[in-house]
């Protein structure tokens, strides 16, 4: 065999026997490697999706906590508020009244 020429059919076969499994074997392990790495990384992705739209469930949670939390709190400055403003009236209303006394006084002295 040493001795024939190389023709075309026989670099044909060679290739066709030997160099397209190699090079078919490589491109396929290849593939398996980037397959498997895109699967791992999509996983990956999914666990911190799903981790993220739990955290934002419990935040947004917590947020409404908050929120009712503030209303209550403004009720509660606002009957303070009411109070205080009918405190002040009550005291006005005192000095007016004494105010009345001493002009009742005058006029009857």
């Amino acid at each position: 065999m040493a001795d024939e020429p190389i023709t075309l059919s026989t670099l044909a076969q060679f290739h066709r026997d030997v160099v397209l499994p190699d090079i078919e074997r490589v491109v396929e392990g290849a593939a398996r490697g980037l397959r498997d790495d895109m699967h791992g990384l999509f996983d990956s992705l999914a666990k911190k999706i799903d981790r993220l739209e739990t955290e934002y469930q419990m935040l947004k949670a917590g947020l409404q906590r908050v929120e009712d939390r503030l209303d209550r709190l403004e009720e509660k400055i606002d009957k303070l508020a009411l109070r205080s403003e009918l405190v002040e009236l009550k005291g006005r209303v005192d000095g007016l009244q004494e105010r009345v006394r001493v002009l009742e006084a005058r006029l009857e002295g």
